[in-house]
């Protein structure tokens, strides 16, 4: 689904973070945009929400399966409003932001998702 801003993803978007873990990527450039969603979506985040300048361009089957946010990144305060306002409506859901090109690594996780990873954390209570 694609939002034309922040303020319309708050409005109608609540529904990425029913089910968590959710991964935000902020797109500062047009590099590794899509190999950044694919490998987020393949270590196990329920929902990807992209926040990215309008002129990036990802395959229509990607783009069906993400939260795009037509939001460009050009300073950190940028990426700070968006995180606080995906804290006020993800009550209870575990984020992860990162920027595209980086990649989430955890032991383990050539075998294992980040679900399993986050119920060893509650498990050991770490």
């Amino acid at each position: 689904m694609r939002y034309s801003s922040l303020a319309d993803f708050i409005d109608k978007g609540t529904s990425a973070f029913a089910k968590g873990p959710v991964a935000l990527v902020f797109v500062e450039d047009l590099i590794e945009v899509e190999s950044t969603i694919r490998y987020h979506q393949l270590t196990g985040f329920r929902a990807i929400v992209v926040f990215g300048p309008t002129e990036m361009e990802l395959p229509h089957t990607l783009e069906q399966e993400i939260h795009r946010i037509d939001y460009p990144v050009l300073e950190v305060a940028d990426v700070q409003k968006a995180v606080n306002a995906a804290i006020d409506i993800a009550e209870g859901t575990w984020l992860y932001y990162c920027y595209n090109a980086e990649y989430l690594f955890f032991p383990f996780c050539e075998t294992r998702n980040v679900n399993e990873l986050l119920v060893f954390h509650t498990e050991e209570r770490r």
